[in-house]
Order: structure tokens, then C-alpha cells, then sequence
């Protein structure tokens, strides 16, 4: 094999590479917390989280992580809402008792929300 053909499958490999990596970041976000909420049967405090996701069209498995720490896991329902969001946000149910359970995530350039855990079955 020549030093050009090397450099060129180098080349190749390297872009390959970074593709795969770009493809698997767009199933993993940063989201800000605002409230203590619940999610599933798990309590969340208010902050940071890597959330990521394993999509079974339109379902999907949804992890969220504090650290490296998983700290919760809910299934959930990609919902086709018509327009692209310009920031993340998080939706909030009240529950009776006072306390808010998160429903719905909307990230930034997605047109798609993900419905969490019961409010998915609804919609």
C-alpha cells in the first residue's frame, strides 16, 4: 500500500470516526432542572442533567444522569409538536400534594418533544 493511498483510508477513517461520534450526540443533551420534580418513582432536585435517550420510533428509553451517575430511567414518546424550539424546556405537572412531576421535554432545534411516563400514554 502506497504512503498516499495510506494517508487517503487515514483520511477516511478519521471522518468515519467523528461521524459516528457526532450521530451518537445528538441522543444525549444537558437540561436544566428548575423545580424538584418527580420522574417515574424517582425524585429529581432541582439542577444539571445529562439526559439521553435510546429511541424505538416513537417510543423511547430515557435516562437521566447526575455525574456519571444514572439517577433515573422512564420510558417515554417522541410528539411531533409543528415548530422548532429555540431553547430547552421543561413541562411540569402540579400533583395534588404540592409537589410537580415532569411530563414533557422540548430541546433546542428539535421540533419533536419527548413525553414522559404517564402523560405519554395520553398523547
Amino acid at each position: 500500500m502506497s504512503v498516499h493511498s495510506l494517508k487517503r483510508l487515514t483520511s477516511v477513517l478519521v471522518i468515519l470516526v467523528l461521524s459516528a461520534a457526532s450521530a451518537l450526540a445528538k441522543n444525549e443533551r444537558t437540561l436544566t432542572i428548575t423545580n424538584n420534580a418527580s420522574i417515574g418513582a424517582t425524585t429529581l432536585r432541582a439542577g444539571n442533567y445529562k439526559v439521553d435517550w435510546v429511541s424505538h420510533s416513537p417510543e423511547a428509553t430515557v435516562t437521566f444522569y447526575s455525574g456519571k451517575q444514572v439517577v433515573a430511567t422512564v420510558e417515554g414518546k417522541w410528539v411531533d409538536r409543528g415548530s422548532e424550539y429555540k431553547q430547552n424546556a421543561v413541562l411540569y405537572a402540579d400533583n395534588p400534594d404540592g409537589s410537580k412531576s415532569i411530563i414533557e421535554i422540548r430541546f433546542a432545534g428539535m421540533k419533536q418533544a419527548l413525553v414522559l411516563g404517564n402523560a405519554a400514554s395520553t398523547t
